[in-house]
């Protein structure tokens, strides 16, 4: 088994990172900035703000009813 530094290993790490993901098409990236910061930006926040107030562990708030 090789060995990696912790330098090699966080080079690596900011490599991918600047890569990004390979599993996304040029479509599928072009979709998602638009989600995240174009045209959809309004509705992906509203979709997450209403993930986030369903969900007591997202919220960070008690369920009082379980």
């Amino acid at each position: 088994m090789e060995e990696m530094a912790v330098l090699d290993v966080a080079e690596e790490r900011r490599r991918r990172r600047r890569a990004g993901d390979p599993r996304l098409s040029e479509a599928g990236k072009e979709i998602l900035a638009r989600m995240t910061t174009g045209d959809l930006a309004d509705e992906f926040q509203a979709a997450l703000d209403a993930d986030v107030e369903a969900d007591p562990i997202l919220g960070g708030h008690h369920d009082d009813a379980a």
